[in-house]
């Protein structure tokens, strides 16, 4: 199966290892130029889905039997194909998703990782362990197996890197997967999914495009045995609704509305630059992006005024040029979602402000363009604060102390990630021991090299369920099975 000509013909499923035909097709058009059309892909129906978990389930016995040393070679050659592919998959990522160049180089880089990360830990995860018992002939043995068929949903925001987070712990703990990419960003899924099923043996990783009849049809197959959706949290409880029927186990990596505290003793000019690539990085659509700053009442004016200078200095332009500090939003719905945010938060009376340059006035009708914006006097309550605005907006609330910043910072049915700032290591660990969140960062709102490969990605109460990455993520692929050896009362004969 060829996957270098992906960009000059429609972009088929890939079941049992070939390219499947489509009886109709979709768009994919470039956010920053909207007359382009990236790529023509098979717009799925619910018998593709069913073919694929055929396929699937007729490959997962044969796979779940490999040895762990395959598996880690397999892996190590999937992570090589992408690194060849690199420069494919970073054009075809730019002009379909909309995020800056820069960016998506290092979700492919970081996409190759994922691959080697989990076959370095594989083995390490799987050995079984066996304990001897108290009597003579009794023992204990305990091993994860595979589930099976496995599907896997990914969105349109971060696609490669997310789609290499599910892809690679999946197969590697020996399930076959069923893949469906986010429509608005199908085509580079689509080949690094592709250059996995080359790897592997037919069957192992299958892809369908397409909408929400290719997820109900793949979660009403009994023969998927579990589901790992990242998304929003609507589609997630729809989601789950459905699963619920017959007790389908969910893996759910959903929303956050990411708080930052920033303490009296935090250091201003390095606490604004680290905010701002956080907040407006990828325009803001980021799960773990800042999306909220609680900052204390006696820095709060000199905050402001490093936050606005920093914005203000963002040039939005054409994700492809180098020029471009923050690319547009990915489509229409977000880009009108925005839009009406900041409407309705400019009606309310906040004082917002509209900042940083246009890259090229002529071409800014022709994409899904915002300028970032900055709230400076948003209060707790506000929907642009309560929200998760996933788009180039923040807002700004100005606290008395630290408890009242915790007190907001928890006051959300989101949980994902947040952080902590202040000069005071001891200071920012007492605060962060208090937010209700999967992952707290101190003096910065993004993975150091050490947090991206161990700390599990995942979020509290409305902001998901399980967790992705580091050498747990794999525990949402696996599930336990164990013996119990009873030794048989000695009858004095030999058997």
């Amino acid at each position: 199966m060829s996957t270098t000509t992906m960009q000059n013909e429609v972009v088929g499923h890939v079941i049992g290892g070939e390219r499947a035909p489509a009886d109709r097709t979709f768009e994919v058009r470039n956010p920053s130029r909207t007359a382009e059309v990236v790529g023509v892909v098979a717009d799925g129906t619910a018998a593709d889905a069913v073919r694929a978990v055929d396929a699937a389930a007729e490959a997962a016995g044969a796979w779940a039997a490999t040895s762990i040393a395959e598996r880690v070679e397999r892996l190590r050659r999937i992570a090589d194909a992408v690194d060849a592919h690199a420069e494919q998959l970073i054009d075809l990522a730019t002009r379909e998703n909309g995020s800056i160049v820069a960016t998506i180089r290092r979700e492919v880089a970081a996409s190759a990782d994922s691959f080697r990360h989990v076959a370095d830990y594989l083995s390490r995860v799987l050995v079984p362990k066996e304990f001897a018992g108290q009597t003579a002939g009794e023992s204990v043995h305990v091993e994860r197996r595979p589930y099976g068929v496995v599907a896997c949903i990914v969105p349109w925001n971060a696609p490669v890197l997310l789609t290499a987070n599910k892809l690679a712990p999946a197969i590697a703990a020996g399930n076959a997967v069923v893949l469906k990419p986010s429509p608005f960003a199908p085509l580079a899924v689509s080949l690094l999914a592709a250059l996995a099923a080359d790897v592997l043996p037919p069957g192992v990783v299958n892809i369908v495009n397409g909408d929400a009849d290719v997820v109900r049809a793949l979660v009403d197959d009994a023969r998927v045995r579990k589901v790992s959706f990242t998304g929003g949290g609507a589609t997630a409880k729809h989601v789950m609704r459905q699963a619920a029927d017959s007790l389908l186990p969910v893996h759910f990596e959903l929303g956050g509305n990411d708080p930052a505290i920033v303490l009296a003793d935090a250091d201003l000019p390095v606490t604004a630059d680290r905010i701002v690539l956080s907040a407006f990085r990828r325009a803001g659509q980021v799960c773990f992006a800042t999306k909220r700053v609680y900052v204390q009442r006696g820095v709060a004016d000199e905050f402001a005024r490093l936050l606005v200078e920093r914005v203000d200095r963002m040039v939005v332009g054409d994700a492809q040029d180098e020029r471009s500090d923050m690319g547009p939003v990915n489509n229409t719905g977000q880009f009108a979602r925005v839009t009406e945010l900041l409407e309705r938060t400019r009606a309310a009376g906040r004082d917002v402000r509209i900042l940083g340059s246009k890259l090229d006035e002529a071409a800014w009708g022709g994409g899904h363009f915002l300028l970032p914006a900055v709230v400076l006097d948003a209060r707790q309550n506000d929907e642009v604060v309560r929200e998760e605005q996933f788009g180039p907006i923040l807002p700004v609330v100005v606290v008395d102390d630290e408890e009242e910043a915790v007190r907001y910072a928890n006051d959300t049915e989101y949980g994902l990630c947040s952080s902590v700032w202040s000069a005071s290591r001891d200071h920012a660990l007492d605060v962060a021991a208090r937010i209700e969140a999967g992952v707290t960062f101190v003096n910065s709102a993004m993975f150091s090299e050490t947090g991206a490969r161990e700390i599990p990605m995942g979020g509290w109460k409305q902001s998901g369920i399980g967790w992705e990455g580091s050498p747990y993520g794999i525990d949402e692929y696996l599930q336990f099975h164990s013996v119990d050896v009873h030794a048989l009362p000695d009858s004095g004969s030999a058997s």
